[in-house]
């Protein structure tokens, strides 16, 4: 099992495939397992060299309970720490969620380790104050539960807005999560404002969101500020169902990446 180490800190990762590097981060509470349950792995493994992360805290990365371990900057040279592991000098990253922000860290902190930048489900505006309700009730939540108890809550959402139910690979890799972990993460959740940079980013950019997403009005606002972006919107779409929109993202993710290492 591939492990980067990041100031005494282990990060896993798993590489499928082959050609132009690809890293991939999912966001809040997944693992990369996830990567292979929505069928990136296998649609698009035979187009790039996918480089797969565990968040911090997440899968087989190591859990820390101190909050301050879970900073942006920290989680951003987790990514140059894999990079750095595999000797890739450059790669595209793709990010959803909370790994869309760190996706937009990476543009700010590490620009010259990346060809371009895949973001969806995630905006680069401040709003750690209106998150702050939000912020307190998932902790609350987590710490009156079992790990059993957080993955049963987990699907049964999921399926009450009819997405698939959790293969048996993915509920084994979801009961592996520490609580306490999850629960420091989420105290130090940030979103900082990366506006001041947007109209800076030279990267050849590719956001996306679904139609009914809470942030898609504001990924929109950010996809008029870089110069060089694709904006895709997925008619209807929810948050949490933006994993599986591969069929679509994956013209889109070639023909980007494609023109980006030309750039």
């Amino acid at each position: 099992m591939p492990y980067a180490v990041n100031k005494g800190i282990r990060i896993h990762y798993e590489v499928e495939g082959n050609g132009s590097p690809l890293v991939l981060q999912f966001g809040q509470y997944f693992p990369l397992d996830i990567w292979y349950e929505l069928n990136y792995v296998t649609t698009l493994g035979s187009d790039f060299r996918l480089i797969l992360v565990d968040a911090r805290g997440h899968g087989d990365s190591d859990k820390l309970y101190d909050p301050e371990a879970y900073r942006l900057e920290s989680m951003v040279s987790d990514v140059v720490a894999v990079l750095d592991d595999l000797g890739v000098e450059k790669a595209h990253y793709m990010g959803y969620s909370s790994g869309g922000l760190t996706g937009f860290g990476l543009a700010k902190f590490a620009p010259e380790r990346l060809f371009s930048l895949i973001i969806g489900g995630m905006h680069p505006y401040d709003e750690r104050a209106s998150r702050v309700a939000w912020r307190q009730a998932q902790i609350q939540a987590l710490e009156k539960q079992a790990t059993q108890d957080f993955v049963a809550g987990l699907e049964q959402y999921i399926l009450s807005i009819h997405l698939p139910a959790l293969s048996p690979r993915m509920r084994s890799r979801l009961l592996t999560h520490d609580l306490q972990a999850l629960i420091a993460w989420l105290r130090q959740f940030e979103q900082p404002d990366f506006e001041a940079i947007l109209g800076a980013i030279t990267l050849p950019c590719l956001l996306y969101a679904g139609e009914h997403d809470s942030c898609y009005a504001l990924a929109q606002k950010a996809a008029k500020a870089i110069p060089d972006v694709t904006f895709v919107s997925i008619p209807s779409g929810e948050h949490l169902e933006g994993g599986t929109w591969v069929k679509i993202l994956a013209p889109h993710i070639r023909e980007l990446t494609a023109r980006a290492v030309f750039t």
